[in-house]
């Protein structure tokens, strides 16, 4: 059986969003990485305005702190 190629949350909650429209989103998001980057993208992308997480990847999921921490790090209030 082979990995996943990218797994998706709710920025805000971090709850798995497993639709059709996320893995769509997930692949498109691919297609332009790499057209833009000539590689794959790699573990957590993060699109605010759609309040979605997508990790590349083999990656774990997103421990509970993981969105404090990530929006420490964009500069987001607690």
């Amino acid at each position: 059986m082979t990995q996943p190629e990218h797994s998706i949350y709710s920025w805000s909650s971090m709850e798995p969003l497993d639709t059709l429209e996320m893995h769509v989103l997930a692949r498109a998001y691919r297609a332009a990485w790499r057209s833009l980057h000539a590689r794959d993208p790699v573990s957590r992308h993060v699109i605010v305005s759609l309040d979605v997480m997508i990790v590349f990847g083999n990656q774990p999921p997103p421990g509970p702190a993981a969105n404090k921490t990530l929006h420490r790090r964009l500069g987001y209030p607690e």
